[in-house]
């Protein structure tokens, strides 16, 4: 039992150094005025979710505030980066990325990939993909907990 405790402290434990990293590198190459929260909703919608989800979804989701939320939101459909409308009930303001929110997406991943690729060079592809579905599958049992 102890060393699954431990397997799983250092599991966590490089998991967060890994995303520190990876978060103080994506905010050097994030494009003007591009928080790594709002590359975080374009890449929410990019890679984790279709178009369009309400405003209420994304908080749940990143474990934010609506109101939070609301307002990085806001922030990016000023800039044409999303849209936001009502729902079906014109009383929830629901999100669409917009196409230049993912040509914006797509800047930052191209600046930010050459790191990333060369950081793991020495790791088989099978290795990666392994670790990724793993992590993938951890996600998306914390995404599902109960008291979500």
């Amino acid at each position: 039992m102890e060393d699954l405790q431990e397997t799983l402290l250092g599991l966590f434990t490089e998991i967060a150094i890994l995303e520190h990293l990876v978060r103080s590198r994506e905010e050097n190459f994030a494009a003007d005025d591009l928080s790594t929260g709002d590359f975080g909703i374009l890449n929410y919608f990019v890679l984790n979710h279709p178009s369009p989800d309400s405003i209420a979804g994304i908080a749940w989701c990143f474990q934010e505030a609506e109101a939070y939320t609301r307002a990085k939101i806001e922030g990016l459909a000023l800039r044409d980066l999303v849209t936001l409308s009502p729902d079906a009930n014109n009383d929830i303001a629901m999100v669409m990325i917009t196409d230049l929110g993912r040509e914006m997406h797509g800047q930052v991943v191209a600046k930010i990939s050459p790191t990333i690729e060369m950081a793991v060079a020495e790791i088989p592809r099978e290795d990666l993909e392994i670790t990724f579905k793993t992590l993938r599958n951890i996600r998306l049992t914390l995404d599902n907990l109960p008291d979500r």
